[in-house]
């Protein structure tokens, strides 16, 4: 009997649906499955040799449907093909105005089904990477699993431990293998990924693996389209990514834009989202694995006020992020602070302690929550109408006393936690920062 979709995926449809939701903004039609690789899949949708864009949008919508209500191949195959005979795009077809080639293709169950997996195969895993997220600090490692019968590739295997004398794969979540290995590996690859705790290791009897596989170096692969990427033996180009990771991309590109567009209607609703968003582990994961911004702080209108600006949101960048974990070669960064304290960022923006006035460019908010004491640096970019989020640190008493030695203050005024944290400051011997680049980011 086949399985529905919720089983086929294993996750609640809305977690799947949410990244398939997110290419719905773009039909990009495709003759060679190379011309889109990778990322781009997480943005736009394509079936391969379909030229109509009402047509791959018919599929499209039928897939979404499938995913929001549930049902098999087998009834998806019955809703659409209807569909795709009335078009012209069923059995053997010769219309270059309808598959972009004059090539004679043959479209049947078989095409289909790889329509069908394809798809949901993605957006599952995608799906799957947002729960795994958010279970990675009590479930830390991630167990490579592969079907034990003829159909499976030699190295799917290896990696899964099938064969005699051959361990499992199991690396921490964040391991760079995966961002290459997480399947699905291939086309028809059925291989997931068990996430284990420490207790599950040990009831299992497994230890994480030294590392990973050498199966022999990557080599080039070159798309339709002329880019180049390299693949690791045993996965096939289009799947040598983590489409998890890159499917969360699109997905904040499109929450930044909803939040921007919402923030002067409904601030208050806006705010706690944002909050809600933060507190979501997935949600910083994608500045770990992608190349994203996203939103961090919304100002009320006193705060735009007072640093001269007509911008609500302040994003924080890849890059940024990075560089203040001190993985940008030369820069020491701030990997002190966890996840924990970029969550207060929503709060240090909408209600500061205190703000000074480095320059027309630079602003320093500070904000104190838990006993902890922050520094949040925004930088104004009116030329590109942006905010952004240029440094972020704990903050100590030196740091405070040089910010009301060095800066105007512009809003806020020092009490509780912060105004102890000033006196505290007049007992300090007066001993330079050696972090001063920090101040002046």
């Amino acid at each position: 009997m086949p399985d529905s979709i919720r089983e086929t995926v294993n996750l609640p449809s809305d977690d799947t649906q949410r990244a398939f939701d997110a290419r719905q903004g773009e039909l990009r039609p495709t003759v060679r499955w190379s011309e889109m690789l990778h990322e781009e899949h997480a943005r736009a949708f394509t079936v391969a040799k379909i030229a109509r864009l009402d047509l791959l949008d018919d599929i499209r919508n039928s897939l979404a449907d499938m995913l929001a209500n549930g049902g098999t191949f087998e009834q998806w195959q019955a809703g659409i093909r209807p569909t795709l005979e009335k078009a012209g795009w069923w059995g053997e077809v010769q219309d270059e105005s309808l598959t972009g080639t004059d090539e004679r293709i043959y479209v049947g169950a078989r095409r289909l089904r790889t329509i069908y997996d394809t798809n949901l195969r993605m957006s599952r895993a995608a799906g799957q990477w947002a729960r795994i997220q958010e279970l990675k600090k009590v479930a830390p490692f991630l167990a490579y699993s592969a079907v034990n019968d003829r159909r499976t590739r030699p190295l799917h295997r290896l990696w899964g431990g099938l064969d005699p004398g051959t361990r499992r794969v199991i690396l921490p979540v964040d391991h760079p293998w995966w961002e290459t290995h997480y399947p699905p590996c291939g086309w028809g690859c059925r291989c997931t990924v068990m996430q284990l705790s420490e207790a599950d290791m040990k009831l299992f009897g497994w230890q994480p693996s030294d590392g990973p596989p050498d199966d022999g170096p990557a080599t080039p692969f070159t798309s339709a389209a002329g880019r180049t990427v390299m693949v690791p033996p045993g996965i096939d180009p289009a799947f040598a990514y983590n489409p998890g990771a890159v499917g969360l991309t699109p997905i904040a590109e499109a929450t930044t834009a909803a939040i921007a567009a919402a923030a002067p209607v409904s601030p208050a609703a806006t705010r706690e989202t944002l909050q809600s968003l933060m507190d979501d582990p997935a949600y910083l994961d994608v500045l770990d694995r992608s190349r994203a911004e996203l939103p961090v702080m919304l100002l009320p209108p006193a705060v735009k006020k007072a640093i001269g600006a007509d911008i609500d949101v302040v994003t924080l960048s890849s890059d940024t992020y990075n560089k203040q974990r001190g993985l940008i070669a030369g820069q020491r960064g701030h990997p002190e602070l966890n996840h924990e304290d970029y969550r207060q960022l929503p709060t240090i923006g909408a209600a500061p302690a205190a703000i000074y006035r480095q320059d027309n460019r630079h602003t320093h908010f500070v904000h104190s929550a838990d006993d902890r004491h922050y520094r949040a640096v925004v930088k104004h970019v009116p030329e590109a109408g942006e905010l952004r989020l240029v440094s972020f640190q704990f903050l100590r008493p030196r740091d405070l006393r040089k910010l009301e030695r060095r800066f105007p203050r512009i809003l806020g005024d020092l009490l509780g936690a912060l105004a102890a944290l000033l006196a505290l400051a007049e007992l300090e011997p007066d001993v330079e920062d050696q972090e001063e680049g920090d101040l002046d980011a």
